[in-house]
């Protein structure tokens, strides 16, 4: 159960707390009795903090694939689920590459693999969660990827502008799953409410096939370039760079995670704060509503191409 069903479910219990502490207002021990338990629900709820997050989803279906609460087509269910754990790992990747060297990198497809450990009804759930590991840390970071899922397909469907908002930091990879997650949705016709932790988005079958167009708009281009610049530093703990060009432009962007960490310190022994040309894998995606959006990843670093 996610934190916001646990809130939902508290605060209907302090309901009808609230309710039979009305009806046995005059008994001198039923009353006692609920004031005591309604304090202890208060007591519950307060404990549950806004915006929690969690290393679990639910995703709640509706229209034709359900047939209320009793199932929900296997087919269908197989083909949605694909899409959304491979838009969490894209997601998982593209954040935590680079944390804690070249061997953790190389965990994180398993660091960021979820099972199905639930089948809640109300419409008809699936509740996916953290897949075990021994890493301290994982758990924490597949939350925070959930969470952006979530706001993510949320922002999908309330308006373009929110969506190209909230890409500001979501690597393309995400978005083409993202594509793929709507694309099952929408054509079968089937209604989602997607909770993680605190967080909550909904959508019915025609706001599904809505953001699917809205996201289906979204183009994304690659191309290699090279740039001269001087390197203001490469940071292996959120494995990212920064670079100034000859123009004056600051580029800053995450590094290829294929690169191990000694090849980044290498490029800092020899080029920090120095002339050098950088190696760039570019990104354009362009939204809907004519907004672009430009990120960049840097491949290699190496002296300054002959003028």
């Amino acid at each position: 159960m996610t934190t916001r069903k646990d809130r939902q479910f508290l605060k209907v219990q302090l309901l009808e707390t609230e309710r039979l502490q009305q009806l046995t207002a005059d008994h001198p021990v039923m009353s006692r009795a609920m004031s005591v338990r309604q304090q202890k629900l208060n007591e519950q709820i307060r404990a549950l903090p806004l915006g929690k997050k969690e290393p679990r989803a639910v995703l709640f279906f509706s229209g034709e694939p359900v047939t209320g609460s009793l199932g929900i087509d296997a087919a269908f269910a197989g083909r949605v689920i694909e899409p959304f754990q491979k838009m969490v790992a894209a997601d998982f990747a593209y954040r935590w590459h680079g944390r804690a060297g070249a061997r953790r990198n190389s965990q994180s497809e398993s660091h960021s693999r979820l099972m199905l450990s639930g089948l809640p009804r109300g419409s008809f759930g699936l509740e996916l969660t953290a897949a075990p590991n021994d890493d301290l840390f994982a758990e924490d970071e597949l939350a925070d990827s959930l969470s952006h899922v979530t706001r993510m397909v949320d922002a999908s469907v309330r308006s373009d502008e929110d969506f190209a908002a909230e890409l500001t930091e979501t690597a393309p990879r995400v978005v083409q799953n993202l594509k793929l997650f709507l694309e099952v949705i929408a054509k079968a016709r089937a209604g989602l409410r997607l909770e993680s932790g605190d967080l909550r988005s909904e959508m019915t079958p025609w706001q599904a096939s809505r953001a699917f167009e809205r996201v289906s708009e979204t183009q994304s281009v690659e191309e290699t370039v090279s740039l001269t610049g001087t390197l203001k530093g490469v940071l292996l703990d959120s494995w990212e760079f920064n670079l100034t060009t000859m123009d004056g432009e600051s580029i800053a962007g995450k590094i290829n995670p294929e690169l191990s960490e000694d090849q980044v310190v290498e490029f800092n022994t020899l080029y920090f704060n120095r002339r050098c040309t950088a190696t760039l894998l570019k990104t354009t995606v362009s939204f809907k509503n004519g907004r672009n959006r430009v990120t960049y990843q840097l491949q290699n670093v190496g002296p300054p191409a002959a003028q």
